[in-house]
């Protein structure tokens, strides 16, 4: 049980927030203004303030600066009914735990109260503190699968064969690619990264190999493409299943010659980089429809490291949570110390649709909006429906959920139901996939079941 004191100059508020404390087994304590709200913290020591902005004489962003100095770890969650950014940000100045505009919803009050009062697990493996670990290295992993892709790059870093590399959207296919070239005598040189499906295909003959001035309407001046530009460093190209069929051709002549020329130009220009080449699709697969050159596919595979999905390893989850909670600290200005035992179990049950990278933003979403010293089950914000795959109770409960929209909209008789909740539902799907996928439309697309072009549709359409 922990004592609770709300200070609000209103009193329906004060007595309707006591019945809920007390419902929820806690003791609450009152008070009506800034003066008598220091006044109880100071007699009471209360575990948590639910304070007001606007009361009679202090107001309560002044008591919680006051509050602050006094007793720094005392949770104060701020309420007003006028709201600005200004005073959000005082707010977040001076340490409020959170931040709440009237009417307050009950149920997000319960979830505060859980967040505040929550005591941090007692240390363990999971939750040992970090800050005298040693600096990691960028690839992370104990799992066989890990050992086996170490073992690989090793291999790689004392030659310069091409190298394939596959794997779902966010496994990490760029930083092996990196890694290879950081641990190899081209280290010294640049490492350009081109993303073949972000680039238009009208424009990714002159991104990759340059143009002349001249070459075509818009070619004002000469341009050095990126092949130029890696000069004998590494090249390194990304979702090359993109690469329209065409570009494939070329691509395979230079890899033969080791030469290319600008577009608007016959004069060769010799090519000294090593090639990298990544893919989240099936090359082997797309050989056989058609849509990959089955001669490129060979030049670029004479060493494969296919690096399998978050969800297969599950045991290098709790690595790489310590690596970006590490970094994350950086970043944000945190001193997190680590993961509790509950965080990791939730961590290592959920499914990880957009794999490392997905887990990397949870993890910076935890630190920025962690209260305690180490990230708990609460400060995870992931999505409960993708951490198992779909089952009977999921399609109930996804159904029950459609009813009840569906209720809402046919009760309205506007006579346009099918037409809005078809395009809600199309416009909620699009940005999920979209989520997951960290904006990448070709992953969206698959994830989907779309080809690019309606996606990219739809997505003018919104």
């Amino acid at each position: 049980m922990a004592t609770v004191l709300i200070a609000d100059d209103e009193r329906a508020i004060c007595e309707a927030f006591s019945e809920m404390l007390r419902a929820e087994g806690h003791s609450p304590i009152v008070a009506s203004s800034g003066e008598e709200a220091l006044e109880k913290v100071a007699a009471s020591t209360p575990d948590l303030v639910f304070l007001d902005v606007q009361m009679p004489g202090l107001n309560g962003l002044q008591v919680l600066e006051k509050i602050h100095a006094a007793h720094p770890a005392l949770p104060v969650i701020v309420m007003t009914a006028f709201g600005t950014l200004e005073t959000a940000m005082d707010a977040l100045k001076f340490k409020a735990f959170d931040y709440l505009g009237k009417p307050v919803d009950l149920a997000r009050i319960r979830s505060l109260l859980e967040r505040a009062l929550h005591e941090p697990a007692a240390a363990t493996p999971a939750t040992h503190s970090l800050a005298s670990a040693q600096p990691e290295e960028r690839m992370v992993g104990r799992s066989a699968a890990m050992q086996e892709i170490f073992k690989r790059m090793g291999m790689l870093t004392s030659n310069d064969l091409s190298v394939l590399i596959t794997g779902e959207s966010g496994v990490g296919k760029e930083i092996v690619a990196t890694g290879i070239h950081e641990n190899s005598e081209r280290r010294v040189h640049p490492f350009v990264a081109v993303n073949c499906a972000a680039i238009p295909e009208q424009l990714i003959e002159s991104e990759l190999f340059g143009h002349e001035r001249g070459a075509f309407t818009d070619a004002r001046e000469r341009r050095i493409g990126r092949f130029e530009a890696a000069g004998r460093g590494t090249l390194f190209l990304d979702e090359i299943s993109e690469l329209p069929y065409t570009l494939q051709s070329k691509l395979l002549r230079v890899l033969q010659e080791r030469s290319f020329e600008r577009v608007g130009s016959v004069a060769p220009i010799a090519f000294k980089a090593r090639l990298m080449a990544a893919s989240n699709r099936d090359l082997r697969a797309e050989v056989a429809a058609g849509r990959f050159r089955e001669d490129l596919y060979h030049r670029l595979n004479l060493m494969t490291i296919e690096i399998p999905p978050l969800r297969e390893r599950k045991e290098d989850i709790e690595a790489l949570a310590r690596f970006f909670l590490r970094r994350a600290n950086l970043e944000i200005g945190r001193e997190l110390q680590g993961v509790e035992a509950a965080a990791l179990t939730r961590l290592e049950r959920y499914a990880w649709p957009g794999n490392v990278r997905e887990l990397e933003h949870a993890i910076k979403r935890a630190v920025l909006t962690a209260r305690g010293p180490f990230i708990a089950v609460h400060d995870l914000d992931l999505v409960d429906t993708a951490s198992t795959s779909s089952g009977p109770d999921d399609e109930t409960s996804l159904r029950s959920a459609l009813r009840a929209a569906l209720h809402d909209r046919l009760g309205r008789g506007e006579g346009a139901a099918f037409q809005e909740l078809i395009e809600l539902t199309e416009r909620e799907l699009v940005a999920e996939a979209l989520r997951i996928t960290d904006g990448n439309q070709v992953a969206a697309s698959k994830l989907l079941g779309l080809n690019r072009t309606t996606l990219r549709k739809k997505l003018r359409r919104d």
